[in-house]
Order: structure tokens, then C-alpha cells, then sequence
């Protein structure tokens, strides 16, 4: 996925944003395929509590709602340009939106649950709420992941630039660890140095891939661990942008280790 220039700077961050929409825009089918093409008509229409029935017709209601505006949203990012002329217009964006509502989404779930099991439909299970269920908290994941893209971008040089904010220089650091007394030696025998990078963060993705339903596993494999190395030498960006995009279909899977990859950049 090619990056417009005037956001090649946080490239990473709005791949993620961008993917993320085309995650949100791969379930616009599958919400209209369970409302009228499974029992959803048949056993939800039907009910006579108005009370129990609105609950329950919300999950659908704000699932693609929130469906459609955030694959929008996000998808045009990088070609709208009117809409985003900034980074900072990205940010506004997203504000007071659905990432902001997670905990409401969340109670409207729990009090579309409860409203499922106190109906009466002849001990009659709804195969399509459950399924709008699932992809419904598959969002409010997504959200979450959204939500935390844009606090780091509002982090960046970039934001701060567009916005007056200081930028303070960006020093590489190297964490070395085994050097004899306190000097950092160069071209020095008996000495060992190394660059920590946290394996546990990358041992955790590869076995989440592994356990997973996806398909093609082994170029994700390869891909993290071309990050793991890429970490080790402090250039892990090209292999991360390589594992975006591969990880672009399986962000359910993936999606709770992106914030603490962004911080590796």
C-alpha cells in the first residue's frame, strides 16, 4: 500500500488507520446478509416486547452504523484530500465519533444479551444475533485500535509541527548490557554487546498466528520475525510496513499487538 508523501513521515500509523477501514468495509455484507438472509426476520421482527425488541434490533443498527462510518472514514484518508488537507485534520476527525463510545457500545451489547435471553421465542436460539454479536465486539476491537492510532499520532513530529507544539530532536539510543566497566568499546576483543528488544512481544505474534484460524501462516511467521531482527538492528520499519501489509486481512487476529509494535517505530 503506497502511503500519499505529505504523510510518509507516519506512514506506519496510517497504513494501520487505513487497514483497519478495509476491515471495517470487508463486514458491510456480512451485516446485510444476516438481517435478511438468516432468521434474524423471523425470529426478531416477531417480537412483542418493544422493550426487548429495541435492544436487540441495536446491535444491528449501531454495528453498521459504525460499520459504515468508519470504513469510510478511514479508507479516505489517503486520497481525500479535501477532507484531510492535514494530519491534523485526521485527528479532528475522529473526535467525539465512535472510538469515543466504546464504553456505550459495549453496555449495548450487554443489554442486547440480556434482552436476547429474556425473550420468549420458544427457547428458540437466533443464529444471526449471535453472529452480529461476534462481528459487533470484532468492531468495538477494531475501535479500540483506532482509538489508540490517533493518541499516537497526536505524539508524532508531524502533529506537533502542524500544531506549534516544540519537537524535541530525536536521539537514537542503544541499550548495550555485558561491557567490561562502563565504556562502550569498539573494535575491542573479550567484549560482548547487545540491543535488548523485547522477544516476548514477537514470541506472542507468532504464536497468535499459529493458533489461529488464518490460512497462509508462514509468510506472517516470516514477516514477524524479520521485525524481531529488523528491532535487533534498529531498522525495523521496512519489515514492519511488510508485515502491515500482510496482517491487513487478519487485524482481529493481530490487531491487539499493533500499539505495541507502533511504539517499536
Amino acid at each position: 500500500m503506497k502511503i500519499r508523501s505529505d504523510f510518509e513521515e507516519v506512514s506506519g500509523l496510517i497504513g494501520r488507520l487505513i487497514s483497519i477501514g478495509e476491515e471495517f468495509r470487508g463486514k458491510d455484507n456480512w451485516w446485510s446478509h444476516l438481517k435478511h438472509k438468516e432468521d434474524w426476520g423471523q425470529l426478531v421482527w416477531s417480537i412483542k416486547d418493544h422493550r426487548v425488541k429495541s435492544k436487540i434490533e441495536r446491535v444491528y443498527s449501531d454495528g453498521r452504523d459504525m460499520e459504515l462510518f468508519l470504513s469510510e472514514e478511514l479508507e479516505s484518508i489517503n486520497f481525500d484530500i479535501t477532507k484531510y488537507p492535514t494530519l491534523t485534520a485526521v485527528v479532528e476527525r475522529f473526535d467525539g465519533t465512535w472510538i469515543d463510545e466504546i464504553e456505550a457500545l459495549e453496555q449495548t451489547l450487554n443489554e442486547a444479551n440480556e434482552a436476547n435471553e429474556a425473550k420468549d421465542q420458544n427457547g428458540q436460539s437466533c443464529w444471526a444475533f449471535d453472529q452480529m454479536v461476534i462481528t459487533f465486539k470484532e468492531q468495538i476491537a477494531l475501535a479500540k485500535v483506532v482509538r489508540q492510532t490517533i493518541n499516537l499520532l497526536k505524539s508524532t513530529n508531524l502533529y506537533k509541527l502542524e500544531n506549534g507544539i516544540p519537537v524535541e530532536k530525536e536521539i537514537s539510543t542503544l541499550h548495550i548490557s555485558n561491557v567490561s566497566n562502563s565504556n562502550i568499546s569498539v573494535q575491542s576483543e573479550n567484549v560482548s554487546q547487545q540491543v535488548h528488544v523485547n522477544d516476548a512481544l514477537f514470541d506472542d505474534i507468532i504464536k497468535a498466528i499459529k493458533s489461529s484460524e488464518i490460512d497462509n501462516k508462514e509468510p506472517l511467521v516470516t514477516a514477524a520475525e524479520e521485525m524481531r531482527e529488523g528491532a535487533k538492528s534498529g531498522s525495523i520499519l521496512t519489515a514492519y510496513q511488510k508485515f502491515m501489509g500482510l496482517a491487513a486481512d487478519h487485524l482481529t487476529v493481530l490487531g491487539p499487538f499493533l500499539p505495541a509494535l507502533a511504539a517499536l517505530l
